[in-house]
């Protein structure tokens, strides 16, 4: 094989809502491609989802959509097996991106019948936090499916040391790899005032800005409290909580700021990407994931690459290398730490200019996108020989 490679990926689903893990996959297809390689995207689609990012983000990738089959739900189409046999050119392999979901076992069962390796990206599925959800079913399927889904693949890809120490395989022997993922370097070139004056939020506020999926798992039941507690010593403080979720969650979210009388200085711009990001990570003064668990954080390293002073907590699988390049604060998930942390940052205890430039070069030393794309390669090459 020549130092160029082929590969197809598989993601259950293209929809933007379901969070970091198709951005993960789709980066990963792009860098590939803008790094001299070749690859495309294969993921079943349903009306209604949620793909028109595609076309201004990730124009560069080939993205193929395949009807979804009975039963929809787990992400299963019988088309899956049918395209990846029928391809004129096959690729050298296939990245299976989720284990949780029966595109993953369609793509597996078409690859060993057409002799086509593969390797699987779990992007934290397997992960202890991970299984406590359906844990029962994951009891049940896990030593079976997963075990034979791992055993019969080249490898699996974790994106963190921390990730592949704390693995579930099931027994399988499976070769385990680490690798970042690629994450693109946001360009800010716009005014902070851009973002300030579109929502109103004071241009000497204090702006501690949310950014995720708006998920019991990311901390915001941590970190809303903290920043009640910080109202009365800062009154300049602000909050925006960038994101969305599911509507019964979010309301859940409403309330605790209600509860805690943030409203007046709580700014929610919903799901933003693109400019409307870069515009957010202009116009803050920190950045905040107090997170129960991140098998990476794709949203960390854009918010280092964007100079901007993060609190993550020591949940966030990266928060060892950065906290070994005092590149950020870490917090433990708890109201005391974060309010703590956050208190720390806000009364100049901590250097927030020193901080965010300590951030950028680390985010660009260590998780640059070419030097991922790289890495995942030099996986691609080992897995193949």
């Amino acid at each position: 094989m020549s130092n160029s490679t082929s590969s197809s990926h598989i993601l259950p689903s293209f929809d933007s809502q379901l969070g970091g893990s198709v951005r993960a996959a789709l980066n990963i297809c792009k860098f590939l491609i803008q790094y001299g390689h070749s690859a495309n995207a294969i993921a079943t689609f349903s009306p209604g989802d949620d793909v028109e990012y595609l076309r201004s983000e990730y124009n560069i990738v080939p993205c193929h959509f395949l009807p979804r089959s009975f039963p929809a739900r787990y992400a299963n189409s019988n088309h899956i097996k049918p395209w990846i046999q029928k391809q004129r050119i096959q690729p050298d392999i296939v990245s299976i991106h989720g284990v949780w979901v029966l595109s993953s076992f369609q793509a597996a069962l078409a690859c060993l019948k057409a002799d086509i390796p593969y390797v699987v990206h779990p992007h934290g599925s397997l992960d202890p936090f991970d299984l406590q959800k359906r844990r029962l079913q994951k009891k049940l399927v896990g030593p079976c499916m997963i075990k034979w889904l791992l055993d019969n693949s080249r490898g699996i890809v974790c994106t963190t040391k921390t990730e592949l120490e704390r693995l579930e395989t099931y027994n399988s022997d499976v070769m385990r790899y680490t690798s970042p993922l690629p994450v693109p370097c946001l360009s800010l070139t716009s005014e902070s005032n851009d973002f300030r004056s579109r929502f109103n939020i004071p241009e000497d506020a204090q702006v501690v800005l949310f950014l995720s999926r708006i998920d019991y798992k990311k901390g915001l039941e941590y970190l809303i409290p903290a920043l009640a507690m910080l109202k009365p010593r800062f009154p300049k403080i602000w909050f925006v909580l960038a994101g969305s979720g599911s509507s019964s969650y979010s309301s859940t979210i409403d309330s605790l700021i209600d509860s805690h009388q943030l409203n007046s200085i709580t700014t929610k711009t919903g799901f933003l990407s693109g400019r409307d990001k870069v515009e957010a990570f202009n116009a803050a003064n920190i950045f905040a994931l107090p997170s129960l668990n991140e098998n990476f954080g794709i949203v960390v390293v854009e918010a280092m690459n964007a100079c901007l002073p993060i609190l993550i907590s020591d949940n966030v699988y990266l928060s060892p290398d950065i906290q070994g390049a005092s590149a950020g604060v870490i917090c433990s998930v708890s109201v005391e730490s974060v309010y703590v942390s956050l208190l720390t940052m806000l009364d100049g205890t901590v250097d927030l200019p020193a901080l965010g430039n300590a951030a950028k070069k680390f985010a660009g030393d260590f998780y640059h996108p070419q030097q991922a794309t790289n890495g995942l390669v030099n996986i691609y090459h080992s897995a193949l020989s």
